[in-house]
């Protein structure tokens, strides 16, 4: 079982409960958003360690940040190209679709999305920490797990 997995597809349950339960403006943002982003952060790290403790590549924590990889990448082609690929696209040549998907699939960075809005760095940021916080976990677990291995048993 690949732990970051799991913890982006429970993101994404997160996600729809907040977004379809939410009432008023999008942009008001409480205190609880800023506390679920956190635990999720919190959850992606911990994804990460649990992978490196069952012994799986560092590869495993990757496919998430692979798949936002080509959410970003697609939607700044959308975006480049976007009157040509009307289906995708609205009017003013967003990438709609694929920014959307690269928001929603990455729910638990909503309030920073939110707080960075308009700047460019909403769209890189969860590129960015899909490698940054499973990666961060993975290594913790390297290095924990390595230290227990080496250690000698007591008989």
């Amino acid at each position: 079982m690949n732990y970051v997995t799991v913890i982006y597809l429970l993101n994404l349950l997160v996600y729809g409960v907040y977004f379809f339960g939410k009432s008023g403006s999008e942009v008001d943002i409480s205190p609880v958003n800023y506390i679920i982003s956190m635990i999720m952060s919190l959850l992606l790290i911990l994804g990460g360690y649990f992978n490196a403790k069952k012994n799986k590549t560092y590869r495993s924590v990757l496919w998430m940040f692979f798949v936002n990889i080509l959410f970003f990448t697609m939607s700044g082609l959308f975006d480049q190209f976007g009157n040509n690929f009307n289906l995708f696209s609205t009017v003013g040549n967003d990438s709609f679709i694929f920014t959307l998907a690269l928001i929603v699939y990455n729910g638990y960075l909503f309030p920073l999305i939110v707080m960075l809005d308009k700047s460019g760095f909403a769209l890189v940021l969860p590129v960015l920490l899909s490698f940054i916080l499973p990666s961060l976990g993975y290594w913790i677990g390297k290095i924990i797990v390595s230290k227990n291995s080496d250690s000698p048993e007591e008989n």
